[in-house]
């Protein structure tokens, strides 16, 4: 019977009770406490509960203080942790001391249903042994950008913490398009790791020519090529035990893939024109914004390379897909922009918050942020302009992958807007393979650099909110 018994941990007695009305109703026994020490002490008395909600924010203790101390003691109850902050660290550290599941209010009961007779399934098989070894000791990073109460965001965070709750180094690949946040994922892996003491390297494979990339990676010897005056060390050297980011990895040449292939099998490398083999202890971190299988499928990709990096796999979303997240983005960027400006624009009226909130962006996050950062420079009092927002934005066109009608209009007006909608996808999609860089964006096209240009300007798009 004691299995079927839940505790409720949480100070606001308006969800304790509805929680207690709806788990009544499923045949389950509910105890309740308002104080973290007050568990503590009750689980004493009671140490074979079969599931626990806790809430994070507590008037005595945190619920992570809660929950390491349920870990300490060796209690293998399935802790499900609620909070009213979808913050990144929060969620990384409730799962890496050991949550079962993580939960942000306003609680979705049904959900509450269904994690309640999931985590008693596996408290009675008692097949889910979820004490860790490896707790994360308590960091604060200066600047949190991975930011979201959205189910798809909070997946995230549980991945982060499930893949740094123990020490390893397997390689992660992290998929997404442009401004999404894929280097933010990263950074939280190294930061939450047990390696974050030592070096994050990023290598970005768009920017240099191969010869470069490839002494810029493995490093070389004295006179190993015509410039070669000194030795000099490479990423992979650099990075020792810590973490190696290699953005945008679809664009890595083949014979650079090759060699990289026999680093992550091999886990050692030489340098440029040396014999000497060099050991490699870093985690391998990948990102990419192109469909690896594809390229794969295509061959422009190594299939033997891929299966290596794709061990395990984060997806980061499109803000089009959160879009619940915008108003908790907004909340961040007001804060960090008016700090960096010595701005003080704090007040965004309600048809600004909807209008940001109506908007597709194709660069994502980057693009949201680039928004509110000339929001508040052209802003000139404590009240965020409507004016301050571009033209494409404002008027709130279509997205290029939106469906429109056109049995209205004559022919020629529809085969003008459908031509807009064509042009417009077309000059996106070549910004995100080019990462915004307009010449060679502009040579895919077949067009001159300028004309180019004359687009992106008809159809007010910004390439910088493409860059890498």
């Amino acid at each position: 019977m004691n299995k079927l018994r839940v505790c409720i941990v949480d100070d606001d007695p308006k969800i304790v009770y509805a929680m207690r009305i709806i788990l009544e109703e499923k045949g389950y026994e509910i105890m309740s406490c308002s104080r973290g020490n007050e568990f503590i002490n009750m689980l004493k008395e009671n140490p074979k509960l079969g599931v626990v909600f806790l809430d994070i924010a507590m008037p005595d203790i945190s619920g992570l203080q809660v929950l390491k101390e349920i870990r300490n003691k060796g209690y293998n109850i399935p802790v499900i942790v609620i909070t009213g902050f979808g913050t990144m660290d929060t969620a990384i550290k409730a799962i890496q001391l050991g949550a079962f599941e993580y939960i942000t209010k306003p609680l979705d009961m049904q959900e509450v249903l269904s994690l309640t007779k999931h985590a008693m399934e596996i408290s009675n098989k008692k097949t889910k042994n979820r004490d860790e070894q490896f707790i994360l000791k308590d960091k604060q990073d200066t600047k949190e950008e991975l930011i979201g109460n959205s189910h798809a965001m909070q997946e995230v965070f549980k991945m982060i913490g499930a893949i740094t709750a123990t020490p390893n180094i397997t390689p992660v690949l992290i998929e997404g398009e442009s401004g999404t946040g894929k280097e933010q994922v990263a950074k939280a892996l190294h930061r939450n790791s047990s390696n974050k003491d030592e070096p994050f390297i990023v290598i970005n494979c768009t920017t240099l020519p191969e010869n470069l990339l490839e002494s810029e990676l493995f490093g070389h010897e004295k006179g190993a090529f015509t410039g070669a005056f000194e030795r000099k060390l490479g990423k992979l050297e650099i990075a020792k035990n810590g973490s190696i980011f290699f953005d945008e990895i679809g664009e890595l040449s083949p014979n650079l893939q090759q060699k990289l292939l026999r680093v992550l099998q091999e886990r050692e490398f030489e340098r440029v024109g040396s014999t000497t083999l060099q050991k490699v202890e870093a985690r391998f971190i990948f990102a990419t914004n192109t469909n690896l299988e594809k390229e794969v499928a295509d061959g422009r990709f190594r299939e033997d390379l891929w299966f290596r990096i794709n061990v395990i796999s984060i997806k980061t979303p499109p803000l089009r897909e959160r879009k619940d997240d915008i108003p908790l983005l907004l909340k961040y960027f007001l804060k960090r922009f008016n700090f960096e400006l010595g701005k003080s624009v704090t007040e965004v009226p309600d048809d600004v918050l909807k209008i940001l909130i109506n908007y597709d962006y194709p660069g994502n996050v980057r693009e949201l942020s680039n928004l509110i950062e000339r929001g508040i420079i052209l802003s000139k009092d404590q009240t965020f302009s409507l004016y301050s927002l571009p033209e494409i934005v404002l008027h709130n066109e279509k997205s290029p992958d939106s469906d429109f009608t056109i049995t209205n209009s004559n022919l020629k007006k529809a085969r003008h807007d459908i031509l807009s909608v064509f042009e417009k996808k077309y000059l996106i999609e070549l910004l995100k393979k080019h990462h915004g860089n307009v010449t060679h964006a502009a040579k895919t096209a077949g067009i001159e650099r300028q004309s180019f240009y004359r687009l992106l300007k008809k159809y007010n798009i910004d390439p910088k909110v493409f860059h890498s």
